[in-house]
């Protein structure tokens, strides 16, 4: 049976002399596997337009198994950010996340939209100088990819108590959930002492589209503390 996707390449390995297996995320199915036959040959029609980091429609013929790749039309090949070294160091890494989050043929239209507009916002940016904006992208995409999976960081209230946040001293802890007030970082060991800007950012991460992130100013220890706080909660829930 034939069946047509609308399809990320997400990352590709070789297998037998000619052949390569990729896994895509797609609308209509979610994230798959198949395989490419003699896409590995010089001639291969196929191998440009499949390569990673790459927007195609796919036709995939499949009775049982993988099944085989037989067309793909690029809609968008995304060649700046392919020129683009810290885009691809960026890129690559949220992948490799992305691949640990979602589960095989489980499509979500938010998720899909969520990833094109990631690499589509991360070209836009390329040539504009500000290198932080990548890491603004990357980690704004994996709070909204983990809000959408279900799992959401608290920012808005004392992930503890419940309590209204303060300005005057912040926390985070992964183990509740999101952030603390002063009073109960004081009484968590495992907890992080994080900025305000840093939650601001997050809070704009939740209530923002994606594209809007080019928009966020922050400084170099901002931005690090947010990153402090979302490594933190990958490494409590992976």
């Amino acid at each position: 049976m034939e069946y047509k996707y609308t399809a990320i390449i997400l990352n590709k390995w070789d297998v037998g002399e000619t052949d390569r297996i990729y896994t895509m995320y797609c609308l209509e199915g979610g994230k798959i596997k198949s395989v490419a036959k003699g896409v590995r040959k010089p001639q291969a029609k196929l191998a440009s337009s499949l390569e990673s980091i790459t927007l195609a429609d796919i036709t995939i013929v499949r009775s049982r198994g993988l099944g085989k790749i037989t067309g793909s039309i690029v809609e968008n090949n995304f060649t700046a950010i392919k020129k683009d070294e810290q885009a691809l160091l960026n890129i690559f890494a949220v992948f490799q996340l992305f691949d640990k989050l979602v589960d095989f043929e489980n499509p979500d239209q938010r998720v899909f939209q969520l990833l094109q507009k990631y690499l589509e916002s991360t070209e836009k940016n390329i040539g504009t100088g500000d290198q932080q904006k990548y890491l603004i992208f990357r980690y704004g995409f994996i709070v909204k990819l983990l809000d959408a999976l279900g799992y959401a960081i608290g920012v808005d209230a004392c992930a503890a108590c419940g309590c209204e946040l303060t300005p005057a001293k912040i926390g985070f802890s992964s183990q509740q959930g999101g952030v603390l007030c002063e009073k109960c970082l004081g009484q968590d060991k495992d907890a992080i002492l994080v900025s305000v800007n840093a939650v601001k950012m997050l809070r704009l991460f939740l209530k923002n589209d994606l594209p809007t992130f080019s928009r966020i100013q922050a400084s170099e220890s901002d931005c690090d503390s947010m990153r402090m706080v979302v490594d933190d909660f990958l490494r409590w829930n992976l």
